[in-house]
Order: structure tokens, then C-alpha cells, then sequence
């Protein structure tokens, strides 16, 4: 009978041995960097309402993404159908960080939370001053409440609920009449 020769495994490439270190490394590195996240507090009306220094309901008429400095902004531009709060005009404008641009090279830069704007979109919008002479929504996407259509009517979604945009605004003046609406729809 022939003695058992034990198996023996090849040397593992020096080479290989370094890559797998440094992509051991390179993950350890990488779980030790915090995550950056956009985080946004809750907004109710009343508190949407208290922070907006103009509140109207438009339609989307133009957006136009352009850089300023090493950031990319669209200025959204709205058609006011109806001023609630604040100067009434026409037309009105407001910044967001965020959006496309064509040139000198394609590029998108998104913000989690801020929302996306479409010419014919047709929204309340809550704004308050930015930089000086620029307006911006308030609490990103909290500070644009689309209106929506269907077999019903005309309607919102606000605080997880259907409304009426007529209910709604009647919202939006109690808050700013400082009052507060009752369970059962009543002024208190």
C-alpha cells in the first residue's frame, strides 16, 4: 500500500493576497463613512401657512435649470390662478436646488425631498424668502400641494386626507385667521 500523500494547495499569488487586503480595507473605510441624507420635519398646514410669507394656487408655466457657482438650480415659474397670501401678481417665481442642464455636459443634480416640476402641473404653493431676491418653497416638497382631478372633482390630498380645494383654502384662511378647525369641521 502506497503511503497517503497529503494534499497541498498551491501559494496564493502574493498579488492576489495584497488586492483582497485593500479591498478588505477599502469596505471597512467605506462602512465607517456616514451616509448623508436629507431629512425633513413634518410640516402640518398650520405650520406651512405660519412659515409662508405668500401662498397662491398656479399652474407650472416654465422651468429653467441653469448653474450658479458649482450648483445647478431651476427657477420654476407659475401662472397664479388664485393669491391666498401675500402681493397678488400674475406670475410669480421661486428657486429650487436641483435639476438639468445641458451644457457644458449633461448633467442632473437631484435633492431627496425637493419635487419635480412639469409645465401644466397645477399646485398650491407655500413660499418664503430665500437669498435676497429669491423665493423658494417651504419645506421642499411640503410647500407644493398638487391639485387633482377626477370623476368627483377638484381635490387635494392634505394631512393624508381627500379635500376640496374649496375646503382647503378654507383651511388655509382659518390658519391664518389663527383659528383652529374642530373635529368636526366647526371653527372653535
Amino acid at each position: 500500500m502506497l503511503p497517503r500523500s497529503h494534499a497541498t494547495r498551491p501559494a496564493e499569488d502574493p498579488n492576489r493576497r495584497v488586492a483582497k487586503a485593500l479591498v478588505s480595507i477599502a469596505i471597512l473605510l467605506l462602512a465607517a463613512v456616514p451616509a448623508s441624507a436629507t431629512t425633513l420635519r413634518r410640516l402640518g398646514l398650520g405650520d406651512l401657512v405660519k412659515a409662508s410669507d405668500t401662498i397662491i394656487l398656479g399652474r407650472v408655466e416654465s422651468t429653467r435649470a441653469f448653474w450658479q457657482g458649482k450648483q445647478i438650480y431651476t427657477e420654476v415659474t407659475v401662472a397664479v390662478t388664485r393669491s391666498l397670501k401675500g402681493a397678488r401678481a400674475s406670475r410669480t417665481s421661486f428657486l429650487q436646488l436641483g435639476g438639468r442642464v445641458d451644457s457644458p455636459v449633461p448633467l442632473q443634480m437631484t435633492v431627496p425631498g425637493a419635487p419635480i416640476h412639469r409645465v401644466g402641473d397645477e399646485a398650491y404653493f407655500f413660499l418664503q424668502p430665500g437669498r435676497p431676491g429669491e423665493r423658494i418653497l417651504v419645506g421642499l416638497s411640503q410647500g407644493r400641494v398638487p391639485v387633482h382631478r377626477d370623476d368627483q372633482g377638484e381635490y387635494v390630498m392634505s394631512g393624508g386626507a381627500r379635500k376640496t380645494t374649496a375646503g382647503f383654502e378654507e383651511e388655509i384662511r382659518r390658519q391664518m385667521a389663527g383659528q383652529k378647525q374642530d373635529r368636526t369641521g366647526g371653527a372653535q
